[in-house]
């Protein structure tokens, strides 16, 4: 927690666990005599998505570098608690080895500062993540993954810490199905509520809290009426229904949520907040990251709400989109830039051209100036005697047809030579044998 030298006042919390000796950077330097006052400090960052490529990118370097910028957040800041509001892993399997070095060499960095608690999201495994889970909290890292024990409060830093890790509703109902007294009615909870899903656990967990503490909850859900999902995201959401209403989680002191990509507060609720991504995991992803800091005032308790700002993480390489220039006018653009040095010659670009006729070898030409492009051409104008007449195939060969696909798409003096044709039987044999097995 941090503790702060300030004269004439007696101490109104209890220390939990090693307090740290950092100060507040504002602390004014006073005399003696001293005392201490506790100031609890949340930093709040969310939807890593360790592995997660970008189409064809692989974004272990920018992972890297954004978690480099937290470290200086953390730095700065000095935080007494870091929380991650799920989706430290892209997949739940099969993690790339660069993810999981990744994940070991930052949770080192950051328990060397600050504890970490995090949770799991719904792109996470819950089991694995929080594997040997007891022996991992000596050394500051707690994952509260067991929905079985999320009204157990975590009492950190002058803080009460509720996990509500991702979890589907039936999950919940078999939960609390199994508690019910014998006899008891049926649960009434349907597979998409996961509004009463939460409200079942928030319950929960605010009639176990101990009541002397700021309460502050981890949840990994989409709050209905906090925007739309992400496109990089695997939706919650089906048909309108698996939001959470913010009022169902506005009873906490403070909300850390994860999910959704962009970092804003809850409407009408601005203690429940997103701190949004790493790192823009779309390219029609809001581009600008931050992570979210949350502090109390000296002897501050259940009910009380922090104050709360967010510091940007600034990455060299950025994810933008262009959709207003022609072909030959972006390659223009992009000379210049890599002529001049220029680094958004860099950036992860979707190069969405105007134009409306075919464009040659586009892919390749781009790159030439924007190595990290993805070309894009919404329209097309196709003059109907232009239009391909596929062959019919129950009166033609495979070959047959691929040959008058490959003359329309190269011109009716093209033909295939007999290393295309080569090429084709034996692709053809191998897809026939792969049938027969």
């Amino acid at each position: 927690m941090n503790v702060v030298r300030t004269p004439g006042r007696a101490c109104t919390d209890a220390f939990v666990g090693a307090p740290s000796t950092r100060a507040h950077a504002d602390a004014p330097a006073v005399a003696e005599p001293v005392s201490w006052r506790i100031v609890p400090k949340v930093l709040h960052t969310a939807d890593w998505h360790l592995g997660k490529r970008l189409k064809r990118f692989d974004l272990a370097n920018e992972q890297r570098e954004a978690l480099e910028r937290l470290l200086d957040v953390i730095d700065a800041e000095k935080p007494d608690v870091v929380v991650i509001a799920g989706d430290i892993f892209d997949v739940p399997e099969r993690q790339p080895l660069s993810a999981i070095r990744t994940w070991t060499w930052i949770t080192q960095e950051i328990t060397r500062r600050a504890p970490i608690v995090a949770i799991p999201g719904n792109h996470d495994h819950a089991e694995r993540l929080g594997y040997n889970t007891h022996l991992t909290r000596t050394s500051g890292l707690y994952i509260l993954n067991d929905l079985e024990r999320a009204h157990e409060g975590l009492v950190l830093a002058g803080l009460e810490l509720f996990g509500l890790p991702f979890h589907k509703p039936a999950r919940v109902r078999a939960l609390l199905e199994r508690d019910a007294a014998e006899g008891a009615s049926p649960i009434e909870l349907d597979d998409f509520d996961y509004d009463t899903a939460m409200r079942h656990l928030v319950d929960r967990a605010l009639g176990a809290t101990h009541g002397g503490h700021p309460r502050v909850a981890i949840a990994h859900a989409f709050v209905a009426g906090s925007g739309e999902e992400d496109s990089s995201e695997d939706p919650i959401m089906v048909g309108g229904a698996g939001g959470v209403r913010a009022s169902t989680l506005a009873a906490f002191d403070y909300v850390a949520l994860g999910h959704l990509h962009a970092p804003h507060a809850a409407s009408r609720h601005p203690h429940v907040r997103y701190a949004g991504s790493l790192y823009p995991y779309a390219f029609d992803e809001h581009p600008s990251k931050s992570v979210t800091v949350a502090r109390w005032d000296d002897g501050a308790s259940a009910g009380t709400r922090p104050e709360v700002w967010t510091v940007p993480l600034e990455v060299r390489r950025r994810v933008r989109v262009v959709a207003d220039l022609s072909f030959a006018a972006l390659l223009r653009e992009g000379e210049a830039l890599r002529s001049a040095g220029d680094p958004r010659s860099d950036d992860y670009l979707l190069a969405s051209v105007t134009d409306r006729d075919p464009v040659p070898h586009a892919q390749a030409r781009l790159n030439e100036v924007y190595p990290n492009a993805v070309f894009e051409q919404r329209w097309l104008d196709v003059a109907p005697d232009e239009a391909f007449d596929v062959p019919d195939p129950s009166r033609h060969s495979v070959e047959q047809v691929f040959e008058a696909f490959y003359t329309h798409v190269y011109g009716a003096d093209e033909r295939l030579g007999e290393l295309e044709r080569a090429v084709l039987r034996e692709a053809l044999q191998r897809l026939e044998g792969g049938r027969e097995t």
